[in-house]
């Protein structure tokens, strides 16, 4: 095994620790073919709309954008990224944490 190879295993090695972590703190949160996924319920529309620009909002501000998902009482969020190959690296778990806050404010 070459140096180049033990660094990418190690690498692999902590994101799946650090994903498990993060989704065992936070059972909102799943992992789903290598997209992190978050689900809400909420107690109408009218808690759904101003979540939903909010959570815009702060996925423009990490210019990292996730699929949202709404509908009359739900919110689901998912992120991978892109340009990793479709895989969950430390931008997914940073802004899924602070969906999580965002999210814990509001609800």
């Amino acid at each position: 095994m070459q140096i180049g190879s033990i660094g990418l295993y190690v690498r692999m090695f902590y994101m799946k620790q650090t994903i498990e972590q993060f989704v065992t703190n936070n059972p909102a949160w799943t992992v789903s073919s290598e997209t992190l996924v978050g689900n809400w319920q909420l107690a109408s529309f009218d808690q759904v709309k101003p979540l939903v620009v909010k959570l815009c909002d702060l996925a423009d501000s990490f210019n990292h954008h996730p699929e949202v998902t709404f509908g009359y009482n739900t919110i689901k969020v998912e992120t991978t990224t892109h340009d990793a190959g479709n895989t969950i690296t430390d931008k997914d778990i940073e802004l899924a944490q602070r969906v999580t806050e965002l999210m814990s404010e509001q609800v």
